[in-house]
């Protein structure tokens, strides 16, 4: 449990203190039907206990495994790609310690109305190979998991220079998780006089996405 607590300690996003309070939920505490559906996809039995956090930085999942490694003695020098000094994270984490004391780490990293690019997913998993290496078993009893959760599943995406543990059994693909984005959403879009979208424009406009007929 030692790197659970030390993932907690480094939580301090206001964000996730503040959804936590206001929701009466401040453990993200989570749906047991969805969070076994995201179970089955690592092979990996339901837990008696877990720790989920949202915007979970990259910095403190490494500092947390290092701190648990009773490897803890600072200053160290800095390796550029496990330690940036950004907020570089996880959409979502979820850890828990299984019956044979096997610390999981499950990374999700999330997109809804936008498409993962290789840029994004190859420098996350270029931080993430560095922290737990290629087949994810850099640290012992600590085993890292992967899922990308969109509308869609992610196409053509390289997995080249992807470490296995971030793919599928098959190692032919992402592991992928449904997200369920709502109809009928709009966005407000900068354009052009004449409504063609410009990053430059000096004129908005409002896009409807996924707009149901009325």
């Amino acid at each position: 449990m030692k790197i659970i607590e030390y993932l907690k300690s480094f939580n301090r996003k206001e964000r996730f203190h503040l959804v936590g309070q206001l929701l009466g939920n401040c453990d993200f505490t989570l749906d047991p039907n969805i969070f076994g559906k995201l179970l089955v996809l690592m092979n990996l039995e339901t837990p008696s206990y877990y720790y989920s956090a949202m915007d979970y930085h990259l910095d403190w999942i490494y500092a947390s495994v290092v701190l648990a490694s009773d490897n803890a003695i600072f200053p160290k020098e800095r390796d550029n790609l496990c330690i940036t000094a950004t907020q570089e994270d996880v959409d979502f984490l979820i850890a828990f310690v299984d019956d044979t004391d096997v610390t999981h780490l499950i990374m999700i990293e999330a997109k809804g109305d936008t498409s993962f690019t290789n840029k994004q997913i190859e420098s996350k998993a270029n931080r993430l190979k560095a922290i737990f290496g290629d087949d994810g078993f850099k640290w012992d009893k600590v085993q890292p998991h992967f899922v990308l959760c969109s509308p869609a599943r992610p196409q053509l995406l390289n997995l080249d220079s992807i470490p296995a543990f971030m793919l599928n059994a098959k190692r032919d693909g992402f592991r992928w998780f449904r997200l369920y984005m709502p109809a009928n959403q709009r966005k407000v879009t900068r354009c052009k006089e004449n409504g063609k979208a410009s990053k430059n424009g000096t004129y908005w406009k409002v896009d409807g996405i996924r707009l149901l007929d009325s």
